[in-house]
């Protein structure tokens, strides 16, 4: 049912993109990703990653204790809304200074308290669609999701052709659909919510989330760093506009991960809990059976980004093409942090994701500063790729410290390897210009020679494929 619905959103996306980009410039989506980019980096950082424990302590509490899991979850939610309305009224004075400071006055300054308002709401709907998933309610869940896809092209193209608007349709169009999603989240999970507040309770959640926090902070650092500087150096949001579209194309593999995820989690979660050794065996089976899906998904993108753009957009978007395997290569390196970072939620010992969200937040702004002014948004993507290597190496050493697990290292660290040796021949197709035809053959040649190579380092073979298909993963 989660794939079901990231297709489905997916689809949405694809399939209205050759609209949009006929009525919004890549100036306009450049906009777009600043406005999101503010609301999720200031509502994030106010949430103190208290959804990490909220969802934490779902397992816990779920069989014998839900009554104290409904006050942890209330306690949480009532601090949420006290810090969001202090944030807001702070932003709100600020605005005009946020506005020429950070984004060079290239967003209007009314745009960074909407944006404000749009990543509390976003907030909330990540918080509660993940509870969602926590409870198993895979169908409502989706319905959720697919439904958020359509509302927002509708209320959008409504805006666009009814009053002739550019970025501002997708911008009302978002906050409006994060509005009425919100109150039907908070209706459809209210049989985990109470009128209690538990000051005990809400410290025992903290005391989980703090180690977080920082990591929160220096995440959305790392994801908002390169475009501010971009802005700063350029002059002009275009560049930001060209990185947004190819972010969001490859974003769909992330939304794929993410939909397998969001079973492989509880997955992982009630096999820890049973502390076995065959249950600790089949985590690592399950693990490469989904790596193996993983790695298929990145590389299908990333093989047929060319004819994705030149289908769906128009020629003022065309560099986009060469950034979306970039991006995907980015997204491909949390296959191995699906693993890593459950290892260390499950120990609760979260303190330790800060190493690697330290390491690589200094990694990322040294490699930005020195990349951006010379090779622009490209500089911007080798620095994401370069440092979430390096932070991910931390979560791989303190994870298998932390919940030992008998796993082939090699195997688990060639996924992004391979994806990268065959993005090269890829890339050498693209940028030649000959019959597009033959192109195709060449990328479902160099396609199936990866099917061939996942095989042969046995992430998966023709059984597990047919076991997979009719297990209820998603």
């Amino acid at each position: 049912m989660y794939l079901l619905a990231t297709l489905g959103s997916s689809s949405i996306h694809f399939i209205t993109l050759p609209i949009f980009t006929r009525f919004l410039t890549p100036s306009d989506y450049g906009i777009i990703a600043l406005f999101a980019l503010f609301g999720q980096f200031s509502s994030g950082v106010l949430s103190l990653g208290l959804q990490s424990a909220s969802y934490r302590y779902y397992f816990e509490y779920k069989n014998d204790n839900i009554q104290d899991f409904k006050i942890l979850n209330t306690s949480i939610i009532i601090y949420l809304f006290i810090i969001f309305f202090i944030g807001g009224l702070t932003i709100y004075f600020a605005k005009n200074w946020i506005s020429a400071t950070l984004f060079s006055n290239e967003i209007n300054s009314n745009l960074i308290f909407i944006s404000f308002i749009s990543g509390c709401f976003e907030y909330f709907i990540t918080y509660f669609t993940a509870l969602l998933t926590a409870q198993l309610r895979s169908s409502l869940y989706s319905i959720i999701i697919f439904m958020r896809s359509i509302l927002r092209v509708v209320i959008a193209f409504y805006l666009i052709f009814a009053f002739s608007l550019t970025y501002m349709s997708l911008i009302y169009a978002i906050i409006i659909t994060q509005g009425i999603l919100v109150v039907v989240l908070f209706i459809v999970n209210k049989n985990i919510l109470t009128i209690k507040f538990s000051i005990s309770l809400f410290k025992k959640s903290l005391k989980f989330s703090y180690p977080n926090v920082l990591r929160l902070i220096i995440g959305l650092i790392n994801s908002s760093f390169d475009k501010i500087m971009l802005v700063k150096i350029t002059g002009v949001v275009a560049p930001v506009g060209y990185y947004s579209i190819a972010q969001k194309s490859a974003y769909t593999f992330k939304l794929f991960k993410d939909s397998i995820d969001r079973s492989w989690i509880p997955f992982f979660m009630e096999k820890a809990h049973e502390n076995k050794s065959d249950s600790k065996d089949k985590i690592i089976e399950r693990f490469f059976e989904i790596s193996f899906i993983y790695m298929l998904g990145a590389f299908a993108l990333i093989t047929f980004s060319e004819e994705l753009v030149k289908l769906l957009t128009t020629k003022d978007f065309y560099p986009a093409m060469y950034m979306i395997p970039l991006f995907v290569i980015y997204y491909s390196v949390g296959i191995v942090s699906s693993l890593t970072i459950q290892q260390i939620q499950f120990s609760e010992k979260t303190q330790y994701i800060l190493p690697a969200s330290i390491l690589g937040i200094i990694t990322n702004i040294i490699l930005n500063i020195i990349f951006i002014p010379r090779f622009g948004v490209y500089g911007a993507l080798f620095s994401l790729i370069i440092s979430t290597i390096i932070a991910n190496s931390s979560h791989l050493y303190f994870g298998f410290k932390l919940f030992p697990l008998n796993i082939n290292k090699v195997k688990l660290l060639s996924s992004v390897f391979l994806i990268v040796i065959f993005s090269i021949p890829i890339y050498m197709i693209m940028y030649y210009d000959f019959h597009f035809i033959v192109k195709i053959l060449f990328k479902f040649s160099i396609f199936y020679l990866f099917v061939k190579t996942c095989i042969k380092f046995d992430y998966s073979s023709k059984d597990k494929i047919k076991l997979f298909l009719k297990s209820k993963v998603v």
